[in-house]
């Protein structure tokens, strides 16, 4: 059994070590047709390296407890991305369409979601990672 972390407790190379291993799993899944997965694992993964840059520009080990939520917004201006995304409309187009297609919630949706949407997100996602 393993131990639970608690708030504030959360070491940001797990977030970026996690963020690698969503979009591992996404892959395998858009390979599998299970869109619906693959987009939400691919959102997932951009939300995971938000949160480890977020501990890279704060200049902490560990993700403060009041970005352990799901608010990608938050977390562009607290990882200090903001002016990136304002400069660049590259940038800015990949983060618009990853905030368009992806939610927390969508773990408890059916909705049908297609190859090229799932494909989209999923290379939109690589890109933030990389």
């Amino acid at each position: 059994m393993t131990a639970k972390i608690k708030k504030g407790g959360t070491r940001g190379t797990l977030f970026k070590e996690v963020a690698k291993m969503r979009l591992e799993d996404a892959a395998v899944l858009l390979r599998g047709k299970r869109y619906h997965g693959a987009i939400y694992l691919s959102g997932y993964a951009v939300e995971c390296a938000l949160k480890w840059a977020i501990t890279v520009n704060i200049g902490s080990p560990y993700l403060p407890k009041e970005f352990e939520t799901h608010n990608l917004e938050a977390f562009i201006h607290e990882a200090g991305l903001l002016s990136s995304l304002q400069r660049d409309s590259a940038i800015s187009s990949l983060y618009s369409v990853i905030v368009d297609e992806w939610e927390p919630s969508r773990r408890y949706s059916a909705a049908r979601i297609s190859k090229h949407q799932a494909t989209t997100l999923y290379n939109q996602a690589r890109q933030v990672y990389e």
